[in-house]
């Protein structure tokens, strides 16, 4: 791995991984490292870019929010930037990545029901710019994985 950074900040970013509330002292215990060098290490690691920020993952089914809806779009080019920043801005977006192949978008959603999903769905269909687009339902929960091979 040709990373810019040594081997015990290759440890922090797995640590926190695992557990973002880890404390620096914790880190430092595991790592037998003063909790000084810890928290400059952490600091730099943010400051560059490596950690994004600190955040809890919640559980959308159990906050009201049990379906997940894929949507599949085709978008004039012309409109694309407008359309993925009015996109971005929708409360119940949960990941959207430009794609290649007959669709521009893909953009995952979490609904609360049927009816929401409805109305999701028309609300970006009815963006100025989409020509194309097809709705998916998550029928079950395969994997969710939020740590990265480090």
């Amino acid at each position: 791995m040709d990373l810019n950074i040594d081997d015990v900040e290759l440890e922090i970013l797995k640590m926190l991984q695992e557990d973002g509330r880890l404390s620096y002292a914790d880190i430092a215990k595991k790592l037998k490292i003063p909790q000084s060098t810890v928290r400059f290490k952490v600091n730099k690691l943010t400051r560059e870019g490596y950690i994004k920020k600190f955040i809890a993952i919640l559980d959308p089914i159990k906050l009201g929010y049990p379906i997940i809806m894929i949507m599949l779009l085709r978008t004039d080019p012309r409109k694309f930037n407008n359309i993925f920043n009015r996109i971005s801005e929708i409360k119940e977006i949960h990941h959207m990545f430009q794609i290649t192949g007959k669709y521009d978008i893909i953009a995952i959603f979490h609904a609360r029901d049927m009816e929401h999903v409805g109305e999701l769905s028309n609300r970006i269909k009815s963006l100025e710019g989409i020509l194309d687009s097809e709705v998916l339902l998550a029928t079950g929960r395969l994997l969710i994985k939020n740590e990265l091979p480090i």
